[in-house]
């Protein structure tokens, strides 16, 4: 068994139990209305019992134009911070702490689910996109940041520990960050600071909303693995800006949907063998960041995990592994020294898209 992996640690103002986070994960669950079902509960409630010290949910969109599909789960209304409250409820007993993630999907949206038009940075034509977005205006960019801190301080009254802003996989504001996607001329494009605008202020936003005593941490890409995208040098200097302003952690993840040859959810990942694709960006962001940093992305085994700690990481985040085993932590603890078994097939996703709540499809 580990010692480091099983050791205490804080984020922000949480006290973590040990080194292991459930990363989000969308689970395909949600009410059509957007609030959080009973699945959604038992989920969390198995996750929970499984032995991670912090859960992630799947991604909350801040208002309705910014959501991808049917069973995403919002955050607008009392209905559906009542729900999340009850998956709060559920968790606490095993010493486990939730936090938020919040997105707005932009040109990766539904139009088709809101009713309303794609919004992105600049109306490009682009792999991620199934139609030319609309340009946001600047009044409808302070919206979404408004939308931004009002769904953290609802996050928080319904219990949330914290919250995560989604800036990472080709969303809204890592669509804003990328050169390939923004091509604005006004204060929020063309220069790496107006490109960063956005998240900055989502980020002051959000602070304002729920006060200094709230754990805040982002998911950035640490590369977008795309020509002319946001690549990690540039991606760093962005999250040492907002550690100046008070930012809690950083979860490093990389590329988009179309990004070659690593998407956010790499296939394939074999214990021992090819786990960590994005291991260059993390390392370079530990060394880089006094706040805690959190290694998610084709993490298997044990001794990878400790590797990544004694390079300075913070955290181990998982998500696929736990969908086949929700109580790997508390395996791992109890002394079992094998990897994951889950092999990266991505079929999980499979009955998700179905609307019938992710689930491994691994045979066993």
């Amino acid at each position: 068994m580990s010692t480091n992996l099983f050791s205490p640690t804080t984020l922000g103002q949480l006290n973590l139990k040990n080194r292991f986070v459930r990363s989000a994960t969308w689970d395909g669950m949600g009410f059509s209305d957007g609030s959080f079902s009973p699945a959604q509960v038992e989920l969390y409630r198995n996750l929970s019992a499984g032995g991670s010290s912090l859960l992630t949910t799947g991604y909350i969109a801040v208002n309705p134009q910014g959501r991808r599909n049917p069973e995403q789960n919002l955050l607008s209304n009392r209905k559906q911070q009542q729900s999340l409250s009850k998956i709060i409820e559920v968790i606490k007993c095993h010493d486990t702490f939730l936090q938020a993630q919040l997105v707005h999907c932009g040109g990766l949206a539904s139009s088709d689910l809101s009713r309303q038009p794609l919004v992105a940075p600049s109306p490009v034509e682009h792999p991620l996109f199934e139609e030319i977005p609309q340009e946001l205006t600047e009044n409808e960019i302070e919206t979404i940041i408004l939308n931004f801190g009002e769904t953290a301080a609802r996050a928080r009254e319904a219990g949330c520990d914290g919250v995560q802003i989604h800036a990472a996989h080709g969303y809204l504001i890592s669509q804003f960050l990328s050169p390939f996607t923004n091509q604005r001329t006004d204060d929020y494009g063309g220069s790496r600071e107006n490109r960063t605008r956005m998240l900055l202020e989502s980020y002051k936003k959000i602070r304002e909303y729920v006060g200094n005593d709230f754990t805040i941490t982002i998911k950035i890409n640490g590369s977008d693995y795309l020509e002319n995208g946001l690549e990690c040098q540039e991606s760093l200097t962005v999250a040492q800006k907002l550690t100046e302003l008070g930012l809690d952690g950083v979860e490093v993840s990389g590329g988009t949907q179309v990004s070659t040859p690593l998407t956010p959810i790499p296939k394939a990942i074999k214990a021992g063998e090819n786990e960590v694709p994005f291991a260059a960006e993390i390392n370079a962001f530990a060394e880089a960041l006094p706040i805690p940093v959190i290694a998610v992305g084709g993490i298997r085994s044990l001794e990878t995990a400790e590797k990544l700690l004694s390079k300075g990481v913070s955290l181990i985040s998982l998500c696929r592994p736990l969908i086949r085993e929700p109580d790997l932590i508390n395996q791992w603890q109890a002394g079992r020294e094998e990897p994951s078994t889950c092999n990266s097939c991505n079929r999980c996703f499979i009955p998700a898209f179905k609307g019938k709540g992710i689930k491994c499809l691994q045979e066993k």
